[in-house]
């Protein structure tokens, strides 16, 4: 009875070290998929002059498909094989069970993102299931034929002459590579001001939003703005793309980080300065306000770009301007009364180069 007793409690506790095994195994491939996608955002942002798709409400790019594949694709399967040879030449091989899991919280951290920026009716789901299906396949292939067999993945340096000398070709060719010209000598260059196509999903989901926040906001600036309607629409433009870029979640942990932090920061879905948490409908007042102001500025010194200027008052960055203007187009050639917008659609037929009138 004592020999059984001994032998139970050697059980509990072999069973309880290994659940506490994987509970920290499980943490730290959680870690490491929240790292790849911050790695792989990263990537994508100083890429995206050579072709790498950054979703986006204006642009719709459908070149450099292969560089794409090679980025969103092996990405994380090179980040992987990377993390086994760490784990392992720091002899931490009980990480390494179950190692996959990394991939798949990292495609599912990419689709929970999707939707908690409420971008699930926009995007292009055949290409993402297309790209996390080859994602899948080939890394399940890497870890069972590959990662699961060899017990050291780190090279043996005394024998690889040949590859040390590949590495400084491949580097020679990538500087040589990047002295050609990526961006324009001019940040305003209008050979730049090209219209994309507007894919349905993407006009669907503009004109879903305008109509909640013109029923949501519009009476409260209407008011402000003196019942003219191509600010109320402009405006209404900026609430789509500051959502876009600012969904409810993230504005909700904004409005929790001032009352801690009390440091001002742009708050609300007008994105707003403020020092004290402010609501959405606050924030469009501020904004409104603030741009009202600016446009009747305006209107004395320029009649040519008034609505730009105004647009530029609130954030100065050019592709923003034209997300504004971009998804502002979308709406009023979906509106019945479109000939009372005429100032503000000759400004973007100016800005993109567009040589049809309204």
């Amino acid at each position: 009875v004592l020999f059984r007793s001994h032998i139970s409690s050697i059980i509990k506790i072999i069973v309880f070290l290994q659940k506490k095994i994987i509970m920290v195994a499980t943490t730290i491939h959680l870690f490491m998929a929240l790292a790849l996608f911050l790695i792989q955002n990263w990537i994508g942002s100083k890429s995206y002059s050579r072709g790498y798709v950054k979703f986006s409400l204006l642009d719709d790019k459908d070149e450099a498909l292969s560089f794409n594949f090679v980025i969103k694709v092996f990405g994380p399967i090179v980040y992987l094989i990377i993390m086994v040879a760490i784990l392992q030449y720091f002899h931490c091989n009980q990480f390494l069970f179950n190692i996959i899991n990394v991939v798949y919280y990292y495609i599912l951290i990419r689709i929970i993102t999707i939707f908690l920026y409420e971008r699930s009716s926009i995007v292009n789901w055949w290409r993402i299931i297309f790209y996390y299906s080859s994602i899948l396949t080939i890394s399940s292939i890497i870890c069972s034929k590959f990662i699961n067999s060899v017990d050291n993945l780190l090279p043996d340096f005394s024998e690889i002459k040949n590859e040390i000398w590949l590495l400084i070709i491949i580097f020679l060719y990538q500087v040589g590579n990047r002295t050609e010209e990526i961006l324009p000598k001019e940040p305003y260059e209008t050979s730049r001001a090209y219209l994309p196509e507007l894919k349905q999903r993407k006009k669907r989901y503009i004109l879903k939003k305008y109509s909640h926040y013109k029923k949501e906001y519009w009476n409260i600036i209407d008011k402000i703005s003196n019942q003219n309607i191509q600010i109320n629409t402009t405006i209404i433009a900026i609430l789509i793309f500051e959502n876009f870029n600012r969904p409810p979640i993230i504005r909700f942990v904004e409005r929790c980080l001032i009352k801690i932090t009390k440091k001002e920061m742009t708050l609300g879905i007008m994105q707003v300065s403020s020092n004290r948490a402010i609501s959405d409908t606050q924030s469009v007042v501020i904004g409104t306000e603030n741009l009202c102001s600016k446009f009747r500025k305006n209107q004395k010194e320029s009649e040519t770009a008034r609505f730009r200027l105004m647009i530029k008052h609130h954030c100065p960055d050019r592709k923003y301007i034209r997300q504004v203007l971009f998804i502002t187009k979308c709406i009023i050639d979906n509106l019945d009364n479109r000939y009372d917008y005429s100032d503000l659609y000759s400004e973007i037929e100016h800005e993109f180069e567009l040589y049809e009138t309204i």
